[in-house]
């Protein structure tokens, strides 16, 4: 039997020529097969390859699907803010068009959370990746534990991907726009504000070699802007 909640799913991605197809393919199947009430919105960020003209004839076939396109790159983060903006449905959640989280993974989550659940925080258990990645998102972690260390009690894992209760979406918007503080921004408000949350572990599926954009300088200085700048609102009680 399909459930009776509503879901909407938001994958986003640049330059995801190879990936977007099968991507939307596999999501829109897991949706039909699991729930009655469901949109998928895809977020391009200003794609220089076919993508966007991918997602456009996708959309084309399904009434459920919804493009969204950035006309000049905004990043990752900030993609799946304005697709969580347009989302109209109970349960709201993002991946990247590479699948790093299987589509059957999400539609058991969203159908097992229990009903007093408004965040759902998936723990990364696997992930290759560069050395050098690993090693800027360890700093990442250490940082934001010093910075948090009661934000980040019971969530050992917080750039990766969340469910939310839509009617919590906009107490949480978070002030960050860098790749890196979206994610924990976004749970640490969560937090603050109350809502009864859970972590749960999931396996990344993804197996080939990820780079993104988490190490580069750029994004780690703008990254680490945003962090303290919410920390000091913390600290002054205007966040």
């Amino acid at each position: 039997m399909k459930s009776s909640r509503s879901v909407s799913v938001i994958l986003a991605g640049y330059n995801e020529s190879d990936n977007v197809m099968q991507a939307m393919e596999r999501m829109y199947e897991m949706l039909t097969k699991n729930f009655e009430n469901f949109e998928l919105i895809m977020v391009d960020d200003a794609s220089k390859d076919d993508t966007a003209a991918l997602m456009d004839a996708f959309a084309g076939e399904h009434d459920e699907v919804k493009v969204v396109r950035n006309y000049v790159n905004l990043n990752f983060g900030t993609s799946v803010l304005r697709g969580m903006a347009m989302a109209q449905n109970e349960y709201v959640t993002f991946t990247a068009c590479d699948l790093p989280i299987a589509p059957e993974d999400i539609g058991n989550l969203i159908c097992e959370m229990d009903d007093d659940i408004d965040l759902l925080v998936m723990e990364r258990r696997n992930y290759v990746t560069t050395k050098w990645r690993s090693i800027t998102s360890k700093g990442n972690t250490i940082l934001l534990r010093i910075l948090y260390p009661k934000l980040t009690r019971g969530t050992p894992v917080l750039n990766y991907s969340q469910i939310f209760r839509r009617r919590i979406i906009p107490d949480i918007i978070p002030l960050a726009r860098s790749p890196i503080f979206v994610w924990p921004e976004l749970i640490f408000r969560a937090k603050l504000l109350g809502v009864n949350w859970i972590n749960v572990p999931v396996e990344c599926r993804v197996t080939n070699l990820r780079r993104g954009a988490f190490g580069h300088p750029h994004d780690i200085i703008w990254g680490m802007y945003d962090m303290f700048r919410f920390r000091i609102r913390l600290w002054s009680g205007n966040y």
